[in-house]
């Protein structure tokens, strides 16, 4: 996982954001609310270029649009995290649950329905960097003591990193902060509603109202965090949906056939 980039805190002028968009006019409100909110600002305004401008300035925030000339914001946002751990917002004027289901399994960290109140998109974008801001001070390297283990996998909070059998994987923030819930309390059941409120806390939003929409979004990362675990939902070794409530992490003996599969 790339680590973030360690931004002095007093130093607001120091984020950086991509905004994708083909429209002039929406793409230029955007960078202009950015730069307002202390972002350097790169435009593109289609996907090939917005993916091209993100691997070379690794920008903190991506903003992009999913109606692209050429690739889509869905298949943008897949290459895009091929090699970037920045906070992906996807706008859309499609307001279909099947879209933001795609976006989240496409690797984004929030859907916006377009039209959206530009305060309440600042407010959105403020938040999400100030968990950025708290996730700087981390220890960057954590003690052994400090490490989560479950059969093969071992999970460090301070630093963020996954490895499974010894091999690092790359997770995504809503999918690091799942696996990290469960691995801390290893025999409570958490509801998908639950689990949907703690990723809005996570990512500094407020409101306690859980839409069908929040909890598909928790099927979706649990399915992709289970895909790079190489967890099987029908025999899981590490996340274990318990019918008719949630998830929790699979019991000890799972987790010991996953660890021996590893090591032969």
């Amino acid at each position: 996982m790339r680590p973030i980039a360690a931004h002095p805190l007093s130093d607001p002028h120091s984020r950086s954001a991509i905004v994708i968009d083909h429209d002039p006019d929406h793409a230029l409100a955007l960078v202009t609310s950015l730069r307002q909110q202390g972002f350097t600002v790169r435009e593109a305004s289609d996907g090939f270029t917005g993916v091209a401008l993100t691997q070379r300035h690794k920008p903190d925030l991506v903003v992009l649009s999913l109606e692209l000339p050429g690739i889509d914001g869905f298949e943008t946002t897949r290459r895009v995290r091929a090699f970037s751990d920045a906070f992906v917002m996807m706008l859309s004027d499609d307001d279909s649950e099947s879209a933001a289901v795609e976006a989240f399994r496409a690797g984004s960290d929030d859907y916006i329905v377009k039209p959206y109140g530009p305060y309440a998109l600042r407010a959105r974008i403020d938040a999400i960097m100030r968990r950025s801001r708290v996730l700087q001070t981390a220890t960057p390297v954590v003690a052994e003591s400090d490490m989560l283990t479950h059969g093969s996998v071992r999970l460090w909070p301070g630093s963020r990193r996954v490895e499974v059998a010894g091999r690092d994987v790359e997770l995504t923030r809503s999918e690091f902060d799942l696996l990290h819930t469960f691995m801390r309390a290893r025999d409570q059941v958490f509801s998908k509603s639950s689990l949907a409120l703690m990723l809005r806390e996570s990512n500094g939003l407020s409101g306690a109202h859980i839409t069908a929409h929040d909890r598909h979004a928790v099927e979706v990362h649990i399915m992709n965090l289970r895909r790079k675990l190489a967890d099987d939902p029908r025999a899981p070794q590490c996340v274990e949906t318990v019918r008719g409530f949630g998830y929790r992490l699979a019991p000890i003996a799972a987790a010991t056939r996953l660890l021996e599969a590893a090591a032969g």
